[in-house]
């Protein structure tokens, strides 16, 4: 009886010893499990086809990024592309980006060129000194007093663009020189406006979009008086698109001041100049600009245009 109690002892002892091996076994498993198991790994967003490198204006002193989009036949081509070149970079070169792949079918295929802030720099002062003709040290729409008494400077940003960065690309990539468009928002398409009535043989196309013609006191339109008394002729195309809120959406009565500076412009009778004007209702200076570049490209590159 004692020998068959010892028996059972051990049998039960051995049944112990074998489901802790296997609890163990099995907890060593999951640990080897979840070690072998690999966590995803999250990578970046890129834009298809795209570069950005740094340049440094001569003339203005600022370091900026150059965002830089092929067209899809680029590298599988010896040709030579038009280009698109874009203020507001940091949100302006991915949205456009996007709206040119989507018109692929409908436009000839061009280069995209983003010109970023300054580095190191609030966007408004880099903005106001960049896009802005005139001195305006007490805009009261202005963004900052830094920004506003740096203000009035587009005409070294003009020189940066069509001198030192076309240099630049047209050594790093195939450019076709004979159509060139720029493209401005707000400040943005203050400048464009600016540079048809002052430096028109910049770029032949330009798309202006809710241009800001309020600076200054308008000062805009005493620039193009002073310098319609200088040329006969303005070879440049122009197009102008703004929102149907916009004329209502703060003080300044913006559509209103659009049509004002065509009817300037067309009364001059510039045999060489093309100028076409959209509102697009239901659109405000904030939201409009998807539907204003979308239109610009399509004018510009549009095939058959």
């Amino acid at each position: 009886m004692k020998i068959k109690t010892q028996y059972i002892l051990i049998l039960v002892l051995v049944i112990l010893i074998s489901c802790k091996e296997k609890i163990k076994t099995e907890n060593n498993n999951t640990t080897i499990n979840i070690k072998s198991s690999k966590k995803e790994e999250v990578k970046p967003y890129k834009i298809y086809n795209s570069e950005v490198f740094s340049i440094k204006s001569d003339i203005i002193g600022k370091e900026y990024k150059i965002y830089v989009k092929l067209p899809k036949s680029y590298k599988k081509s010896d040709k030579s592309y038009p280009i698109l070149m874009l203020t507001d970079a940091n949100y302006s070169f991915p949205l456009v980006s996007s709206i040119y792949r989507r018109l692929s079918s409908k436009v000839d295929p061009f280069i995209i060129i983003g010109i970023s802030y300054a580095k190191g720099e609030h966007f408004g002062t880099s903005r106001t000194r960049d896009y802005t003709p005139t001195y305006s040290p007490n805009e009261p729409n202005g963004y900052t007093k830094e920004s506003r008494l740096s203000s009035g400077q587009a005409d070294k940003f003009i020189d940066f663009m069509t001198n030192q960065l076309m240099v630049t690309l047209q050594n790093k990539y195939r450019i076709d020189a004979s159509k060139k468009v720029f493209a401005g928002h707000s400040l943005g398409g203050l400048l464009a406006n600016y540079m048809v009535v002052s430096k028109p043989e910049s770029f032949d196309y330009y798309l202006s979009g809710s241009p800001s013609l309020w600076y200054h006191d308008k000062s805009i339109l005493e620039i193009e008086e002073k310098y319609s008394k200088t040329v006969s002729d303005i070879k440049a195309n122009l197009f102008m698109c703004i929102g149907g809120k916009e004329e209502t959406q703060g003080e300044y009565k913006m559509i209103s001041d659009m049509y004002e500076f065509q009817k300037k412009l067309l009364s001059r009778n510039y045999k060489s100049l093309n100028i076409k004007s959209v509102v697009v209702d239901d659109e405000d200076h904030e939201t409009v600009y998807p539907s204003f570049i979308t239109k610009g490209i399509i004018m510009a590159f549009g095939k058959g245009f």
